[in-house]
């Protein structure tokens, strides 16, 4: 039952960064408007949004998960840290909140990669 739920979670988290990459991607006025209020140039939005739909493939395999959720992690974090710098504060939960959430992810991978290694280096034993 955790593991389906781990997997809803990530197909979940995935979802919500291919609706926000595509919007970046497509060029969505609200994200331009945006980007123009934080005086970034248009294609770190182009930029972006790439990173966020190759980065919500890559949390759907297990391989590439601990890559992907680390780009997405920085990502996160200049969203964070440019919304309250330009004072959008009702801006902030949303990605806040995604932030929380891939954090979760990266550390859960990265603790079942240690589990993973460890059981290698018994069986090597």
């Amino acid at each position: 039952m955790k593991m389906v739920l781990g997997y809803i979670f990530l197909v979940v988290l995935a979802g919500v960064f291919v609706m926000t990459g595509y919007t970046k991607i497509t060029g969505a006025e609200m994200m331009i408007e945006t980007f123009d209020s934080f005086s970034y140039p248009t294609w770190t939005m182009y930029l972006i949004g790439a990173l966020e739909l190759l980065s919500a493939v890559g949390l759907l395999i297990p391989r590439t998960r601990i890559l992907a959720s680390g780009i997405l992690t920085f990502i996160l974090i200049g969203a964070v840290g440019s919304h309250l710098i330009y004072a959008q504060y009702a801006a902030v939960p949303l990605p806040a909140i995604l932030l929380v959430a891939n954090i979760v992810v990266l550390l859960v991978s990265l603790h079942r990669l240690e589990e993973e290694e460890s059981n290698m280096d018994m069986v090597q034993a």
